[in-house]
């Protein structure tokens, strides 16, 4: 198994002495191996490089490492820092309220979800916020579902 989390600089990588992984890492532009913690270090622009590397091998990953990409994307599409915050703390909040890793997450999940803020009498502008913040996150990921099979 490969954990896969936010590290102090980029990404921390953790798994069990593998000669082929470490082959596999020393291929990731500014990979760094970590004495003192005892794991490896990749920078956050090379995540999609690692998926690709370790494609079709057990990955634990972080769910909230992908709303770090997730804010690099909106900033990217120049959305408003306000938008950009809100967009990030919905689905926080609903990875939270889930507890599932964002490829397991269905369509039911988000339907109660919605319900549930729903219950709490949120706003329409709010509830239309998240139901928009969602769109952008999921449909990003749907996109990248097929391309890699991430297991938990």
């Amino acid at each position: 198994m490969i954990k896969i989390e936010r590290g102090n600089k980029g990404i921390a990588v953790r798994f069990p002495y593998n000669p082929d992984y470490v082959a596999k890492i020393k291929t990731i532009k500014g990979h760094k191996w970590c004495p003192e913690e005892k794991h490896w270090s990749i920078p956050c622009s090379e995540f999609e490089k690692f998926l690709s590397v370790f494609d079709g091998e057990k990955l634990e990953i972080d769910p909230f490492l992908w709303l770090d990409k997730l804010e690099k994307d909106l900033v990217a599409r120049k959305y408003s820092t306000k938008t950009i915050k809100l967009y990030v703390h919905y689905n926080r909040e609903f990875l939270k309220f889930s507890k599932k890793n964002p490829y397991e997450i269905s369509n039911d999940d988000v339907r109660e979800y919605l319900y549930y803020l729903v219950e709490k009498n949120v706003s329409t502008s709010t509830l239309n916020i998240a139901i928009n913040a969602l769109k952008f996150y999921y449909g990003e990921i749907l996109k990248k579902r097929s391309a890699y099979e991430i297991k938990t």
